[in-house]
Protein backbone atom coordinates (compact mmCIF):
# COMPACT_ATOMS: atom_id res chain seq x y z
CA UNK A 1 0.00 0.00 0.00
CA UNK A 2 1.46 3.22 -0.94
CA UNK A 3 0.48 5.85 1.59
CA UNK A 4 1.22 9.96 1.30
CA UNK A 5 1.06 11.58 4.93
CA UNK A 6 -0.01 15.89 4.90
CA UNK A 7 1.28 17.77 7.97
CA UNK A 8 3.45 15.13 9.17
CA UNK A 9 5.46 16.90 11.71
CA UNK A 10 2.52 17.69 13.77
CA UNK A 11 0.80 15.92 17.02
CA UNK A 12 -0.84 13.71 14.86
CA UNK A 13 1.07 12.98 12.13
CA UNK A 14 4.36 12.25 14.01
CA UNK A 15 2.24 9.51 15.33
CA UNK A 16 1.28 8.08 12.21
CA UNK A 17 4.56 8.59 10.67
CA UNK A 18 6.15 6.45 13.18
CA UNK A 19 3.51 3.90 12.91
CA UNK A 20 3.36 3.62 9.19
CA UNK A 21 6.90 3.71 8.27
CA UNK A 22 7.60 -0.54 8.31
CA UNK A 23 4.15 -1.15 7.20
CA UNK A 24 3.65 1.05 4.49
CA UNK A 25 5.52 2.59 1.41
CA UNK A 26 4.98 6.01 3.03
CA UNK A 27 5.16 9.05 1.61
CA UNK A 28 5.41 11.59 4.15
CA UNK A 29 5.63 15.37 4.08
CA UNK A 30 5.46 18.40 6.40
CA UNK A 31 3.76 21.56 5.68
CA UNK A 32 6.82 23.17 3.87
CA UNK A 33 7.43 20.83 1.29
CA UNK A 34 4.13 19.86 0.58
CA UNK A 35 1.52 22.54 1.69
CA UNK A 36 -2.39 21.82 1.42
CA UNK A 37 -2.95 25.49 -0.07
CA UNK A 38 -1.27 24.88 -2.93
CA UNK A 39 -3.42 22.38 -5.44
CA UNK A 40 -0.71 22.50 -8.13
CA UNK A 41 1.44 21.38 -6.05
CA UNK A 42 -0.54 18.58 -4.56
CA UNK A 43 -2.07 17.11 -7.75
CA UNK A 44 1.52 16.89 -9.08
CA UNK A 45 2.85 15.32 -6.43
CA UNK A 46 -0.18 12.92 -6.22
CA UNK A 47 0.21 12.26 -9.81
CA UNK A 48 4.07 11.12 -9.43
CA UNK A 49 3.44 9.08 -6.52
CA UNK A 50 -0.03 7.70 -7.10
CA UNK A 51 -1.08 6.59 -3.46
CA UNK A 52 -3.80 4.26 -2.47
CA UNK A 53 -4.47 6.70 0.87
CA UNK A 54 -3.88 10.73 1.55
CA UNK A 55 -3.85 10.65 5.32
CA UNK A 56 -4.44 14.79 5.75
CA UNK A 57 -2.70 15.28 9.07
CA UNK A 58 -2.44 19.13 8.15
CA UNK A 59 -4.67 21.96 10.61
CA UNK A 60 -5.17 24.98 12.39
CA UNK A 61 -5.34 23.84 16.05
CA UNK A 62 -4.93 27.25 17.94
CA UNK A 63 -9.41 27.16 19.01
CA UNK A 64 -8.98 30.63 20.86
CA UNK A 65 -6.44 32.27 18.18
CA UNK A 66 -8.91 31.17 15.28
CA UNK A 67 -11.36 33.78 16.21
CA UNK A 68 -8.44 36.43 15.23
CA UNK A 69 -7.30 34.44 12.23
CA UNK A 70 -10.38 33.36 10.69
CA UNK A 71 -9.08 33.89 7.02
CA UNK A 72 -6.20 31.70 8.10
CA UNK A 73 -8.13 29.25 9.85
CA UNK A 74 -11.00 28.51 7.00
CA UNK A 75 -7.71 28.57 4.63
CA UNK A 76 -5.60 25.86 6.26
CA UNK A 77 -8.98 23.88 7.72
CA UNK A 78 -11.83 24.76 4.88
CA UNK A 79 -9.44 25.29 1.43
CA UNK A 80 -6.49 22.64 2.32
CA UNK A 81 -9.41 19.32 2.69
CA UNK A 82 -11.07 20.51 -0.41
CA UNK A 83 -7.29 20.47 -2.22
CA UNK A 84 -6.34 17.28 -0.79
CA UNK A 85 -9.74 15.80 -1.32
CA UNK A 86 -9.73 16.84 -4.80
CA UNK A 87 -6.16 16.14 -5.71
CA UNK A 88 -6.57 11.91 -4.28
CA UNK A 89 -9.63 11.74 -6.04
CA UNK A 90 -7.78 13.04 -9.84
CA UNK A 91 -5.53 10.27 -8.66
CA UNK A 92 -8.79 7.53 -7.39
CA UNK A 93 -6.79 7.33 -3.55
CA UNK A 94 -9.17 7.34 -0.29
CA UNK A 95 -8.63 10.48 1.62
CA UNK A 96 -8.87 10.59 5.37
CA UNK A 97 -9.64 13.70 7.17
CA UNK A 98 -10.21 14.65 10.77
CA UNK A 99 -12.45 16.67 12.07
CA UNK A 100 -13.30 17.56 16.09
CA UNK A 101 -16.16 17.25 18.89
CA UNK A 102 -16.20 21.32 18.68
CA UNK A 103 -18.67 20.92 15.60
CA UNK A 104 -20.99 20.58 17.71
CA UNK A 105 -22.78 23.01 20.19
CA UNK A 106 -22.94 21.32 23.28
CA UNK A 107 -26.41 21.76 24.13
CA UNK A 108 -27.45 18.01 23.53
CA UNK A 109 -26.10 16.73 27.26
CA UNK A 110 -25.96 13.03 26.45
CA UNK A 111 -22.89 11.65 23.73
CA UNK A 112 -23.12 12.82 20.36
CA UNK A 113 -23.66 10.26 17.36
CA UNK A 114 -22.66 10.27 14.01
CA UNK A 115 -26.59 10.79 13.58
CA UNK A 116 -26.62 14.17 15.48
CA UNK A 117 -26.70 17.43 13.29
CA UNK A 118 -23.43 19.91 14.20
CA UNK A 119 -23.82 23.05 15.27
CA UNK A 120 -19.94 24.99 16.16
CA UNK A 121 -19.95 27.53 18.14
CA UNK A 122 -16.45 28.65 17.37
CA UNK A 123 -14.75 29.67 13.66
CA UNK A 124 -12.56 26.76 14.72
CA UNK A 125 -15.68 24.56 14.79
CA UNK A 126 -16.98 25.95 11.43
CA UNK A 127 -13.47 25.74 10.04
CA UNK A 128 -13.33 21.70 10.96
CA UNK A 129 -16.96 20.92 9.86
CA UNK A 130 -16.39 22.36 6.36
CA UNK A 131 -13.76 20.84 6.08
CA UNK A 132 -15.58 17.79 6.50
CA UNK A 133 -17.88 18.70 3.93
CA UNK A 134 -15.66 19.54 1.64
CA UNK A 135 -13.69 16.24 1.84
CA UNK A 136 -17.24 14.47 1.34
CA UNK A 137 -17.55 16.71 -1.86
CA UNK A 138 -14.83 16.49 -3.68
CA UNK A 139 -13.83 12.58 -3.44
CA UNK A 140 -16.48 9.78 -2.68
CA UNK A 141 -13.47 7.71 -1.39
CA UNK A 142 -13.16 9.20 1.91
CA UNK A 143 -13.07 8.52 5.35
CA UNK A 144 -13.69 11.46 8.13
CA UNK A 145 -12.89 10.82 11.74
CA UNK A 146 -14.22 13.23 14.37
CA UNK A 147 -11.44 13.00 17.39
CA UNK A 148 -11.51 15.24 20.99
CA UNK A 149 -9.15 16.36 23.79
CA UNK A 150 -6.12 14.84 21.91
CA UNK A 151 -2.85 14.42 23.61
CA UNK A 152 0.18 12.33 22.87
CA UNK A 153 3.87 12.70 23.14
CA UNK A 154 4.55 14.94 19.88
CA UNK A 155 3.45 18.68 20.22
CA UNK A 156 1.98 20.79 22.78
CA UNK A 157 -1.14 19.06 24.58
CA UNK A 158 -2.98 19.26 27.98
CA UNK A 159 -1.25 16.24 29.71
CA UNK A 160 2.41 18.46 28.71
CA UNK A 161 0.59 21.85 30.03
CA UNK A 162 0.05 20.05 33.60
CA UNK A 163 2.69 19.16 33.76
CA UNK A 164 4.68 22.54 32.85
CA UNK A 165 2.34 24.15 35.04
CA UNK A 166 2.47 21.62 38.03
CA UNK A 167 6.76 22.45 37.95
CA UNK A 168 5.79 26.22 38.85
CA UNK A 169 2.58 25.95 40.91
CA UNK A 170 1.22 24.44 44.26
CA UNK A 171 -2.39 24.84 42.97
CA UNK A 172 -4.05 24.82 39.48
CA UNK A 173 -7.17 25.88 38.69
CA UNK A 174 -8.89 23.72 35.87
CA UNK A 175 -12.85 24.07 34.80
CA UNK A 176 -15.09 21.74 36.14
CA UNK A 177 -18.12 22.40 33.78
CA UNK A 178 -16.70 21.11 30.27
CA UNK A 179 -17.03 18.05 30.06
CA UNK A 180 -15.94 15.94 26.60
CA UNK A 181 -13.20 12.62 26.29
CA UNK A 182 -9.19 12.71 26.20
CA UNK A 183 -8.12 10.67 23.36
CA UNK A 184 -4.62 9.09 22.97
CA UNK A 185 -2.75 9.87 19.70
CA UNK A 186 -1.80 6.30 19.49
CA UNK A 187 -5.24 4.74 19.63
CA UNK A 188 -6.48 7.22 16.75
CA UNK A 189 -3.73 6.16 14.23
CA UNK A 190 -4.38 2.54 15.36
CA UNK A 191 -8.16 2.92 15.11
CA UNK A 192 -7.30 4.62 11.48
CA UNK A 193 -5.39 1.55 10.68
CA UNK A 194 -7.96 -1.00 11.00
CA UNK A 195 -10.69 1.38 9.06
CA UNK A 196 -7.44 1.37 6.25
CA UNK A 197 -7.20 -2.27 6.42
CA UNK A 198 -11.10 -2.67 5.84
CA UNK A 199 -11.15 -0.20 3.31
CA UNK A 200 -14.06 1.68 4.92
CA UNK A 201 -15.61 4.78 3.89
CA UNK A 202 -17.88 7.50 5.43
CA UNK A 203 -18.24 9.80 8.98
CA UNK A 204 -16.82 7.82 11.89
CA UNK A 205 -16.53 9.28 15.54
CA UNK A 206 -13.13 7.82 16.71
CA UNK A 207 -12.18 9.25 21.07
CA UNK A 208 -11.32 6.97 23.64
CA UNK A 209 -14.74 5.82 25.75
CA UNK A 210 -16.26 7.46 28.65
CA UNK A 211 -16.51 10.58 29.51
CA UNK A 212 -14.62 13.47 32.01
CA UNK A 213 -14.11 17.03 32.71
CA UNK A 214 -10.89 19.13 32.35
CA UNK A 215 -10.59 19.25 35.96
CA UNK A 216 -10.74 15.04 36.62
CA UNK A 217 -8.05 15.15 33.62
CA UNK A 218 -6.02 17.13 35.45
CA UNK A 219 -6.72 15.02 38.28
CA UNK A 220 -5.69 12.23 36.68
CA UNK A 221 -2.22 13.30 35.41
CA UNK A 222 -1.20 14.37 38.59
CA UNK A 223 -2.30 11.43 40.42
CA UNK A 224 -0.30 9.11 37.50
CA UNK A 225 2.37 10.85 37.22
CA UNK A 226 2.75 11.08 41.13
CA UNK A 227 3.12 15.19 41.25
CA UNK A 228 2.31 17.64 44.30
CA UNK A 229 0.03 20.21 42.84
CA UNK A 230 -3.66 20.31 44.27
CA UNK A 231 -5.68 20.60 41.38
CA UNK A 232 -9.21 23.11 42.27
CA UNK A 233 -12.15 23.36 40.17
CA UNK A 234 -13.70 26.43 38.40
CA UNK A 235 -16.30 27.46 36.15
CA UNK A 236 -15.74 28.42 32.22
CA UNK A 237 -16.94 31.96 33.22
CA UNK A 238 -14.03 32.01 36.05
CA UNK A 239 -11.24 31.11 33.25
CA UNK A 240 -12.84 34.01 30.04
CA UNK A 241 -11.45 33.04 26.57
CA UNK A 242 -12.23 34.52 23.17
CA UNK A 243 -14.13 31.52 22.07
CA UNK A 244 -17.20 29.69 23.47
CA UNK A 245 -16.66 26.06 23.94
CA UNK A 246 -19.36 23.82 24.15
CA UNK A 247 -19.99 22.66 27.90
CA UNK A 248 -20.66 18.61 26.95
CA UNK A 249 -18.67 17.70 23.62
CA UNK A 250 -18.83 13.61 24.16
CA UNK A 251 -18.30 11.49 21.55
CA UNK A 252 -20.17 7.86 21.02
CA UNK A 253 -18.55 5.64 18.46
CA UNK A 254 -21.87 4.37 17.27
CA UNK A 255 -20.60 3.39 13.70
CA UNK A 256 -17.57 2.14 14.61
CA UNK A 257 -19.81 0.12 17.13
CA UNK A 258 -22.35 -0.91 14.88
CA UNK A 259 -19.44 -2.23 12.55
CA UNK A 260 -17.89 -3.97 14.92
CA UNK A 261 -14.94 -2.33 14.12
CA UNK A 262 -14.42 -0.33 17.22
CA UNK A 263 -11.26 -0.42 19.31
CA UNK A 264 -11.03 2.40 21.38
CA UNK A 265 -10.65 1.59 24.92
CA UNK A 266 -11.25 3.93 28.09
CA UNK A 267 -9.91 7.41 28.13
CA UNK A 268 -8.36 6.58 31.37
CA UNK A 269 -6.89 3.24 30.15
CA UNK A 270 -5.30 5.19 27.09
CA UNK A 271 -3.69 8.32 29.49
CA UNK A 272 -2.35 5.36 32.04
CA UNK A 273 -0.51 3.03 29.11
CA UNK A 274 0.60 6.81 27.75
CA UNK A 275 2.42 8.18 30.85
CA UNK A 276 3.91 4.72 31.53
CA UNK A 277 5.46 5.15 28.30
CA UNK A 278 6.51 8.33 28.19
CA UNK A 279 6.82 9.23 31.81
CA UNK A 280 10.67 9.92 31.52
CA UNK A 281 10.02 12.12 28.69
CA UNK A 282 7.38 13.81 30.05
CA UNK A 283 9.24 15.04 33.36
CA UNK A 284 12.43 15.83 31.48
CA UNK A 285 10.87 17.77 28.75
Amino acid sequence: MKIVLLGSNGQLGREFKQFLKDKVELFSFTHKELDVLNLNSLKRNFRKIHPDVVINCAAYTKVDKAEEEQDLAYKVNTIGPKNTSYAAYKVKAKVVYFSTDYVFDGRKGTPYTEFDSPNPLSVYGKSKLFGEYFTKEFNPNHLILRISWLYGIHGNNFVKTIIKLSRKNKALNIVNDQCGTPTYASDVVHQTWRLLENDRVGLYHCSNDGETTWFEFAKEIISNLNLKSEILPIKTEDYPTMTERPHYSVLENYLLKLEGLNIMRKWSEGLKDFIVKYKNELLNE
